[in-house]
Order: C-alpha cells, then sequence, then structure tokens
C-alpha cells in the first residue's frame, strides 16, 4: 500500500477478514475507496483474487481507475474503465482481455463501470466477458444503493453478477438514507437471505407500519383494479406505508435490523474517525414578490398555470417540481423553459457570495438554475466551472482539477451528476441553490467539501423562499437522517 491506513480501515478490514460477502458502511470521507482497495491488495498478495470488478456511479468509475487506484495500490495491476464510445477506453478495455502479457509477473485485473453502462448492451457484453475470463473476483458496489430498488433493470444485473464472484463488498456511507427498506436488496447482493428473509415484500411487513387492508384507501384500490380487469380478477395486494401526521413514513424494528446488519457490515462515523473541523450550518431566506407568491399558491391550489397566455394543468406529483422552479423564477414545459421575470433566488444567491471569501460549491436542482449561475458568476467576472449530467468525461475531470488547484473559485454542479465519489475539500463554503428530494443526495454532496483532506471550516447555507416548499423539503431531509442514525447505531 502506498498509503497509511487510518484506524478506520484497519479495523473495517480486520472485521471482514475471510467475509466473502461484506458491508463498508462507512461515512463520506472515512476513506472507504482506500479500504476496499487495501483490502484488494491484500487478497491479491495472498493469491486469493486475480480481478476486481467495480460498479460505480458515473464519472466516479473513471475517478477510481485515474485517481484512487494508483495512489493506493502497490502491486502490479491492469485497470480500465468503460466509457461506451470512448476510443481509448475500448483499447485499455481490450488489453484486461490479453493473455498475451508482456511480463511474468502476475497482474491483478481490475474493470469499472458505472451503473448506467450496466444496464445497455455493450456494457453489459464487457462485464460477462469480464466474468467469463476470470476466476477469482472480487466485486464491489460503490454506492451500492444504487441497487436498492427491487426489480430495476440495474439492480437485475448487479445480481446477476453475484455467483460469479468469490467475494462481494458493498460500499456506502449511506445505505438508509431514504428509508430503512434500503438496505434490503443491497444485503442481497451479498448474500442471499442474511437479514433473515429472502422476500422484499416480507421485509417491508417487518419494519414498515402499512396501511390496514379494510381502509378506505385500500378498498378504493381494490375496487379500480376489480374494475379494470374483472371482479374475479387476482391481484397482489399493494404495501402502502402508513404515515404519522407530519406526513413521514412510519417505521418499526429498527433496533433488531441494526442487530442483524451488525454482523457483516463496519460502520466508521466521520465524527469519531476524523480530527475533521466542525460543519456549520446556516439558512438565508428570501420572499418572492406579492405576484410571484400569488402565482405559487395559485400553482399549488388549483395546479393549473398560466403562461403566455396559455393555461397549463399539471398532477400532483409534477406540482411539487413545479412549484420549486416558480420559486426560482423560471418554469420548465417539455424542453422549453420559460422565465418568469423572478430574480429573488439569483440576488440571495449574488449577495451571498458578495459576503464570502475563499472557493465554493453551488449545488442546483435544475439545469437551467445550472446555466443561470453559471451566466450571472461569469457576468460579473469570476471563474467558474459546472458539472453535470451533460457535462462531457474530460471536462469533468479538469472541473475537478481547475477547482482543487484553485484556478476556478467556483464549482456549480448538480448533486446527483457531482455530488458522489468526488474529492472537493478547496471548498470553504457549500451553497444549496435548491434542494432535491433525496436526502441521500444531499448527505453525499455536503461530504464532497468535508473528508480527509479538509483543514477549515465548512459552512452549508441553504437559500429558501420562504413559506413554500423549499421549508418542507429541508424538514423531510432531517426527519430521514435521524431514522438512518437509528438503523445505523449511530
Amino acid at each position: 500500500m502506498k498509503l497509511k491506513l487510518m484506524k478506520q480501515q484497519l479495523a473495517a478490514i480486520k472485521k471482514s477478514e475471510g467475509k466473502e460477502a461484506f458491508a463498508f458502511f462507512m461515512e463520506q470521507g472515512t476513506g472507504k475507496t482506500a479500504t476496499i482497495l487495501a483490502e484488494v491488495e491484500r487478497l491479491f498478495s495472498r493469491g486469493q483474487i486475480d480481478s476486481v470488478l467495480v460498479v460505480a456511479p458515473k464519472g466516479v468509475h473513471i475517478s477510481w481507475v485515474k485517481r484512487e487506484i494508483p495512489k493506493t495500490l502497490s502491486i502490479p495491476y491492469r485497470a480500465a474503465y468503460y466509457l461506451s464510445g470512448n476510443a481509448k477506453s475500448k483499447r485499455d478495455v481490450e488489453k484486461l482481455f490479453d493473455r498475451n502479457s508482456t511480463t511474468d509477473v502476475p497482474e491483478l485485473k481490475i474493470l469499472t463501470i458505472n451503473y448506467d453502462a450496466l444496464i445497455t448492451k455493450d456494457g453489459w457484453e464487457v462485464v460477462k466477458r469480464f466474468l467469463r475470463l476470470n476466476l477469482r473476483i472480487y466485486a464491489a458496489l460503490d454506492e451500492s444503493t444504487r441497487i436498492k430498488t427491487p426489480g430495476r433493470k440495474r439492480t437485475e444485473r448487479a445480481m446477476m453478477i453475484q455467483p460469479h464472484t468469490l467475494f462481494r463488498r458493498i460500499a456506502t456511507g449511506t445505505p438508509v438514507a431514504e428509508s430503512p427498506v434500503a438496505v434490503f436488496q443491497q444485503m442481497e447482493f451479498l448474500e442471499s437471505g442474511l437479514l433473515g428473509t429472502t422476500s422484499y415484500r416480507a421485509f417491508v411487513a417487518e419494519y414498515a407500519e402499512l396501511i390496514d387492508d379494510d381502509s378506505h384507501l385500500m378498498r378504493h384500490i381494490q375496487q379500480r383494479q376489480q374494475q379494470e380487469h374483472g371482479a374475479q380478477s387476482r391481484f397482489r395486494k399493494p404495501q402502502i406505508i402508513a404515515r404519522d401526521e407530519t406526513g413521514a413514513p412510519i417505521w418499526r424494528n429498527l433496533t433488531k435490523l441494526n442487530r442483524l446488519l451488525e454482523p457483516h457490515s463496519y460502520r466508521a462515523l466521520k465524527s469519531e474517525c476524523l480530527d475533521l473541523p466542525p460543519k456549520v450550518y446556516e439558512t438565508v431566506y428570501f420572499e418572492l414578490e406579492k405576484k410571484h407568491m400569488r402565482l405559487y399558491e395559485k400553482l399549488k391550489k388549483d395546479m393549473r398555470i398560466e403562461v403566455e397566455e396559455d393555461l397549463l394543468t399539471f398532477n400532483k406529483l409534477t406540482v411539487i417540481t413545479k412549484l420549486q422552479q416558480v420559486t426560482s423564477g423560471f418554469i420548465k414545459i417539455g424542453d422549453e423553459t420559460a422565465g418568469l421575470d423572478n430574480r429573488q433566488r439569483m440576488d440571495a444567491l449574488l449577495e451571498t457570495i458578495e459576503d464570502r471569501q475563499g472557493q465554493m460549491i453551488i449545488w442546483a436542482k435544475f439545469r437551467a438554475e445550472i446555466a443561470m449561475i453559471v451566466d450571472e458568476l461569469k457576468k460579473a467576472g469570476h471563474s467558474v466551472v459546472e458539472y453535470h449530467g451533460g457535462t462531457k468525461p474530460k471536462d469533468r475531470e479538469h472541473a475537478i482539477d481547475s477547482f482543487q488547484s484553485g484556478e476556478s473559485r467556483f464549482f456549480v454542479g448538480h448533486e446527483q451528476a457531482a455530488g458522489i465519489g468526488l474529492t472537493l475539500t478547496a471548498a470553504e463554503t457549500v451553497i444549496y441553490y435548491s434542494n432535491g428530494n433525496s436526502a441521500e443526495n444531499r448527505l453525499q454532496s455536503e461530504d464532497r467539501a468535508h473528508r480527509i483532506g479538509t483543514t477549515k471550516t465548512v459552512t452549508y447555507i441553504d437559500i429558501v423562499a420562504l413559506d413554500t416548499i423549499d421549508e418542507r423539503i429541508a424538514a423531510r431531509h432531517q426527519s430521514k437522517e435521524y431514522v438512518a442514525k437509528i438503523v445505523m447505531g449511530d
């Protein structure tokens, strides 16, 4: 190993010793990637593995090959990441299948691929070929919550990998950020039945308070299905989780779930492991102008809005997204974005950064917001890089390097694309221009700036529109974090 491991990394490897299936539930910034690679090096040196397959979020799988592996491993290896349509990536992947090695020294072969590519025809063919040609495979799912949903294609593909591997690892700091039942499928990848059942429905029934069969909602669902499929039709009753008066799901038996997880996992918290400066939280409130507040309330009440003389109607789920857009000064209709002449949120952002020194990360939920922020900052003469789903791989690497080196003062990104697996410790301030609904993405994105290498206190600022959906989303994140702490024994 090129790196000296910290105590929590050594403890994690010690607990996983001799286990084919194990979970590294290590909070962001505690070094879970290095922990996996340290275990990989140990197993390869003992002759227990000859190859490694890593599945990671898009972009993170590239970082494994270009950054993490070179700075960590001291054994001979050959690593490649799969990137569709990229000629260099294709050549590097082909080298993994080359049996005519130019050296007599055994090399560890490492293939990384992202979850999206796993469900493509070409990406899956590469994985199958890798599984066929190697016998002693170590498989790691980085940010394993990507397979939390049974029945999804990426989940099914991950489960198809399982039988061909000798060692299996899942790694995430937020295994139950969205809900306790999210951990079931992740543990099933490790080994079927680890949590006492192989049935997802039985698992949900054990740990969630379900709506009674004779409730008004369940009777309505049954009547509708009978109308659609006939009175004699047989159907599986849906499992609908009951909610309390605040709208939060009602969970149960969480300490039991924690006991079941404990033998098969290692939990590391930054607060216990790292001598990091504390996080500081602030909220910047702004008030919508009266005309925009009236528009907001009308949309909320009627689920309709008039834009450029057209009356548009939205369903209830879509309205939540549209309400957030209204507070940011635009409304998206199909592929078109209509401006609402509303600059209150942008003005709040510009006033906030005017009072701050140093480098900053700005997270936004919508691509339209990112475009507006980048445009405003560049107009003001600031150096800016952006990172989102539309950013090309080479530009993503440049964005990280430019920000970390200090060349660019602002890193403007989307949580889902850039909030996982990146190191952005140059930031002193992290601003949430708008919040997404995922508690996992929120926690992950916070820790891009608060991890090993952080030397200064990091300030987190939420920009919130008064008396709007913004406040409710922030409260929901806090509730989900509390439930996760119970399950993980934190």
